[in-house]
């Protein structure tokens, strides 16, 4: 009997490390998405605020606990279609009044000019036991200033 108990803590713990493990390559795997639509966002001319916007809404499925609005005043079938209304929101406050979930405070967003944007997000393994930042990178050949540029108009 006792060496069903360590064989079956054994197994629950790597089971439990391996699951962990993928939620952490998923992520890693949306941080490169989100570090190459923070690429684009910087290329076509945006300001930092929208390229962390578009980093934020690329890692929901990361991003941990939703924070607004509340699972009691909230349809899950509504979500998708805050993410507009968000993109298109002026400022933080408003735009955390539309939508904010708990992993968003520990995203960094460094869109640069474009062709080396970063986004980094802590994860943690066993409730904060180990923590990792994980970091996606991304570039585009910024031609923004090819087209955004005025022309003696």
């Amino acid at each position: 009997m006792i060496e069903t108990v360590l064989a079956v803590l054994i197994i629950t713990f790597l089971f439990l490390t391996l699951f962990k493990l993928s939620y952490m390559l998923t992520g890693k795997i949306l941080l490169e998405h989100a570090a190459m639509r923070v690429a684009r966002a910087r290329t076509v001319g945006l300001n930092d605020f929208m390229c962390q916007k578009a980093a934020r809404v690329a890692v929901i499925p990361v991003a941990g606990e939703r924070l607004w609005p509340t699972d009691d005043e909230f349809d899950w079938n509504l979500e998708l279609h805050r993410i507009p209304d968000y993109l298109y929101s002026e400022n933080n406050a408003r735009a955390r009044g539309i939508l904010d979930y708990e992993g968003w405070n520990r995203l960094g967003v460094n869109p640069g000019d474009g062709t080396d944007s970063r986004v980094r997000l802590g994860f943690s393994l066993f409730d904060d036991a180990f923590t990792f930042d994980l970091e996606g990178c991304a570039g585009v050949e910024a031609n923004a200033t090819l087209y955004m540029m005025d022309q003696g108009r």
